[in-house]
C-alpha cells in the first residue's frame, strides 16, 4: 500500500498564514500536505517519537510498508512543514498557546484507547488491551525501546475481528507460533476485517461466533474465559440477546481485548469549551470546525473509529475549509 500526503511537488506562494496540527497520523498528515501546498506555513505535533501516527506505531510491517509512510513525511518536510515529535500537547506545549500563536488550530489526534470489556477478572495478569498491545510491539520494533510486549504463546483469544485483532491474530501465529481463536458476539459473516478471515483461516485460526464473555477467570492470572452464547444478528448496531442457559469456558494462556476504540482529543479541549459528543468524539460542523474561534478538527477524533482513507479524506477536506477559513480573514 503506498501512502502519499502532498497532492504538490512545490507549494504555491506564501500567504503568512500560519497553521498548527496536533496529530501526526493519516489526518494530520493530509491535512498539512494539502495546507503546504496551498502556501501556508504548517507545524505538526506529536506525542510519539517520529510521524506518522498508527500507520507507524499500531499497523505491522506486512500490513503498510514502513519506508512509504516515512517517504511521504520527508516530502512533506521538504516542502516546509515542521515536525515537533516527542511534544505532548497539554504536556509540553498547551492547546490555548497553539491558538494564541497560529491562526488556525486542527485537532487530529485519532482514537488512541483501546475499550474495555468491562467484565470481572479483566485486570487479570495475561489479559492485554489490544491496541496497548501492538503499539509496544511495534516501537519496539521500530527501534525506539529494546523491550517487546510479553509474547502471545499457547491457546491466546482474541476478542474481537476488527483491523487491530486481525493485525495481532497474524502477528502472533508468525512471531510466537500461537494458537488463536477469535470470539465475536455476531456472526463471522458480518465481522468488521471480513475480508481478511479467510487469510487468517489458512494461517490456523479459529472463529467462534455469536458469544460473549461474561467473567475472566483464574487466581491471579487468567486462565479461563466464561462465554455466553447470543442470537445472531447481521446489523453491527443491534443489541444482542443472550440465549438463556448457554454459558461455557474456554482456555487459554492469553487473552486480548479488541473490541474497539475510543477518540482522545487532547485533556485541554474541555477546560476551552469545546463541545464534544457523546462518544468522546470532537463536535464539528460540516466545514469542521468545532466551537471554539481558529479551532478545528479532523480524522477519527472527529467522527469515530474508521480506517486510513476515510481519515486522509477527513484531513484533507478539512485542510481545504482552513484555507478558506484564513482566506476570508
Amino acid at each position: 500500500m503506498s501512502i502519499k500526503f502532498a497532492p504538490c511537488k512545490s507549494t504555491g506562494p506564501r500567504t503568512g498564514k500560519r497553521v498548527a496540527i496536533v496529530g501526526a497520523g493519516p489526518a494530520g498528515l493530509a491535512a498539512a500536505g494539502v495546507l503546504c501546498c496551498l502556501g501556508h506555513r504548517v507545524d505538526v505535533f506529536d506525542k510519539l517519537p517520529e510521524p506518522g501516527g498508527m500507520l507507524i506505531f499500531a499497523i505491522p510491517e506486512f500490513r503498510i510498508p514502513k519506508s512509504s509512510v516515512r517517504e511521504s513525511v520527508r516530502e512533506l518536510a521538504g516542502l516546509g512543514v515542521g515536525f515537533h515529535t516527542n511534544t505532548e500537547v497539554g504536556r509540553d506545549v498547551q492547546l490555548r498557546e497553539l491558538l494564541e500563536d497560529f491562526d488556525a488550530v486542527l485537532l487530529a489526534t485519532g482514537t488512541w484507547q483501546g475499550r474495555r470489556l468491562e467484565v470481572p477478572g479483566e485486570d487479570k495478569e495475561g489479559v492485554y488491551n489490544a491496541l496497548d498491545w501492538i503499539t509496544q510491539y511495534m516501537i519496539a520494533k521500530n527501534g525506539y525501546q529494546a523491550v517487546e510486549p510479553p509474547p502471545l504463546t499457547g491457546k491466546v483469544a482474541v476478542v474481537g475481528t476488527g483491523l487491530t485483532a486481525v493485525d495481532i491474530a497474524e502477528v502472533a501465529v508468525k512471531e510466537y507460533g500461537a494458537n488463536i481463536v477469535m470470539l465475536y458476539r455476531r456472526p463471522m459473516s458480518v465481522a468488521p476485517a471480513k475480508h481478511m478471515l479467510r487469510h487468517l483461516e489458512s494461517l490456523g485460526v479459529e472463529f467462534v461466533e455469536n458469544v460473549v464473555p461474561v467473567e475472566i477467570l483464574g487466581d491471579w492470572r487468567a486462565e479461563r474465559v466464561r462465554l455466553v452464547r447470543v442470537k445472531p444478528t447481521t446489523d453491527r448496531k443491534a443489541p444482542t440477546e443472550i440465549i438463556p442457559g448457554s454459558e461455557f469456558e474456554l482456555d487459554f494462556n492469553a487473552l486480548v481485548v479488541a473490541v474497539g476504540l475510543k477518540p482522545t482529543p487532547p485533556e485541554s479541549v474541555k477546560s476551552l469549551g469545546v463541545e464534544l459528543n457523546k462518544d468522546g468524539s470532537i463536535k464539528v460542523a460540516e466545514n469542521f470546525a468545532t466551537s471554539v474561534e481558529r479551532l478545528f478538527a479532523a480524522g477519527d477524533v472527529a467522527h469515530g473509529p474508521s480506517n486510513i482513507g476515510l481519515a486522509m479524506r477527513s484531513g484533507k477536506q478539512a485542510a481545504k475549509s482552513i484555507d478558506e477559513y484564513l482566506k476570508a480573514k
